[in-house]
């Protein structure tokens, strides 16, 4: 039953999240306090294995540590950042460095220096959460628009060809208003010409 309603909130967010992070205690808790507050959360202990768990749930947002062993978070983002399926989730370094310019140079989009707070964390997670809403209403209505447009196209191909149709029928009436304005003109000659 619990594990049901947190689906239903994880829906209707809409927010899928990927923790990778080689401390497993941290990135545990990390991932218990993101179901508990209604996300989809998914863990990974490596850059490698975060990097096949992200292109496998593509997550909307990941929270890296940078000091992984192997591909390191730097690296792990620029990988994100290149790759077509991944490249717009919100990146999000988690580490004890607090080099902020060299996480904004590798892809992330925000820098939180460990222990996070929990609060920041929430708060930064609802921002992300209303705009993947805005972002998804967004792309409804860029979807509605070209189909309204394609119906419109549509509308007026087919009224171009009623068009056509009628120009047909009107020249067809007029020739055979001629005809009928000779006939007439035969049968009741005007007199003084």
């Amino acid at each position: 039953m619990a594990e049901q309603m947190e689906q239903l909130v994880a829906d209707e967010r809409g927010l899928c999240v990927l923790v990778v992070d080689d401390n497993a205690d941290a990135a545990d808790s990390l991932c218990t306090l993101l179901r508990l507050w209604g996300y989809e959360a998914h863990v990974a202990y490596n850059g490698t294995t975060g990097l096949e768990v992200a292109s496998a749930v593509l997550p909307d947002c990941m929270f890296l540590d940078i000091g992984l062993p192997g591909i390191d978070g730097y690296d792990l983002a620029r990988r994100l950042r290149a790759h077509p399926a991944l490249n717009r989730a919100k990146l999000v370094a988690l580490s004890a460095y607090s080099d902020r310019e060299r996480s904004r140079a590798a892809g992330f989009d925000q820098h939180l220096v460990k222990p996070a707070d929990p609060r920041e964390v929430e708060a930064l997670l609802k921002m992300m959460a209303e705009v993947l809403k805005v972002a998804t209403e967004t792309q409804k209505l860029a979807e509605q628009s070209v189909r309204m447009a394609q119906e419109t196209k549509n509308l007026l191909g087919e009224a171009r060809e009623e068009m056509k149709e009628l120009k047909g029928e009107l020249r067809e009436v007029k020739g055979e208003l001629r005809e009928v304005k000779g006939i007439i003109a035969k049968e009741h000659p005007q007199d003084g010409s």
